[in-house]
């Protein structure tokens, strides 16, 4: 898992230093760069790690987050949000997962582009393998939990009472959904 974190954190110091203004865009490019240099396995590794990662963001206090700041989340851009998350490194990962009204530490284009670049992000190491000939529809796809029900207590979507609550700082930022 190491090795998976460091590919995404050097990748995205490369973006950042690079295209300031557009890491998220950026990132897509640099990380493909050192996938590309990677051997099948590898690729294939680091795919898993993501659905792994992935998969342990699948929680239902992430998601009243994502929902609260971004004005709502489908089950889509909850699945692009978190891979907006996992592609920060695993300091800022792990801080939201332990504490999700850290979002609000956050920034994020108003049109919400960093959550489409990151869905392309997490497509990086299937299409590297797909140049390379191999369909990974083949192969061992990884766990389902990152696309199944997610863990913990559903949130009451319309309850801003329940979310000034739960995300003082989201709410004072972000108010009603």
């Amino acid at each position: 898992m190491n090795e998976f974190w460091t590919l995404v954190e050097d990748t995205r110091a490369e973006a950042a230093e690079d295209a300031p203004d557009s890491v998220v865009e950026r990132h897509v490019e640099t990380l493909t760069a050192a996938l590309d240099g990677l051997s099948d396995d590898e690729i294939r590794g680091f795919d898993r790690a993501l659905r792994a990662v992935r998969g342990r963001a699948n929680r239902w206090d992430l998601w009243a987050a994502a929902h609260l700041a971004l004005g709502g989340a489908s089950d889509d851009s909850f699945l692009d949000f978190r891979n907006w998350l996992i592609s920060h490194g695993r300091e800022t990962y792990d801080r939201v997962l332990a504490d999700p009204d850290s979002l609000a530490d956050l920034d994020w284009d108003e049109d919400e582009n960093d959550f489409g670049a990151a869905e392309e992000w997490a497509y990086a190491a299937v299409e590297v393998l797909e140049e390379r000939g191999i369909d990974e529809d083949d192969e061992d796809g990884g766990p389902d939990d990152e696309f199944g029900e997610p863990t913990g207590e559903p949130f009451p979507e319309d309850d801003d009472e329940w979310f000034a609550a739960r995300f003082p700082r989201l709410w004072a930022e972000y108010g009603s959904v």
